[in-house]
């Protein structure tokens, strides 16, 4: 017995070791979202797309709101409101679906690295306490981003169908001519000439 439990110690020893001695089978990237999303090529130019869209809307804006600033009537009131309204609404919308692009091709970039570099996952920066500098991919990221390039205009507002054209109504035909004539007044019979008694003649 007391030879054995030595014996059992060794063993075990050397099966720690050789674990020890084997690569770790999860790799993992570490990367700080909040740089890799905004600090590269696409982001900068989906700003200045709305950043562009965004001038005349807020030129408008101003503009209602110095005419209310010089005269508040109620018509200039109403028009800076409207004015306003458009500018938040439009542009709230807009970068909306501009995030959203921009984010579905991050995660696009992402999955692509990973895959790649044979990664189990790639981690956030931000939810991570402390990692190696050497699993850190950001740069790596924002090199991927600044090779991508996106058409950030607007898509075409589908054309109105044409209505189907309805089968025309038949033609109504003029009605045949008649072929019976129209009665014909009757003229009136000449009168019956007086018998010209023959002439005497003088004896």
């Amino acid at each position: 017995m007391k030879r054995i439990l030595p014996l059992l110690f060794v063993a075990v020893l050397a099966l720690g070791l050789s674990a020890c001695n084997q690569e770790p089978s999860v790799k993992i990237g570490i990367v700080d979202e909040a740089a890799a999303f905004k600090d590269n090529k696409l982001a900068t130019e989906a700003m200045a797309h709305l950043q562009e869209m965004g001038k005349p809307l807020q030129d408008k804006a101003e503009t209602a709101y110095k005419a209310m600033q010089a005269d508040q009537t109620e018509e200039n009131v109403a028009a800076y409101k409207l004015a306003m309204g458009e500018l938040q609404n439009t542009m709230t919308a807009e970068q909306q679906r501009i995030v959203g692009m921009v984010d579905a091709k991050f995660n696009e970039v992402l999955d692509t690295y990973r895959k790649e570099k044979g990664l189990s996952l790639i981690l956030s920066k931000q939810a991570v306490i402390a990692s190696d500098d050497a699993v850190d991919i950001t740069k790596d990221i924002v090199a991927a981003m600044n090779k991508v390039t996106m058409d950030f205009s607007l898509p075409e507002a589908p054309k109105a169908e044409a209505p189907a054209s309805t089968p025309e109504a038949p033609k109504a035909e003029a009605p045949a001519a008649s072929t019976t004539e129209a009665p014909k007044a009757e003229t009136p019979a000449p009168a019956a000439e007086a018998d010209k008694a023959p002439a005497k003649t003088a004896e």
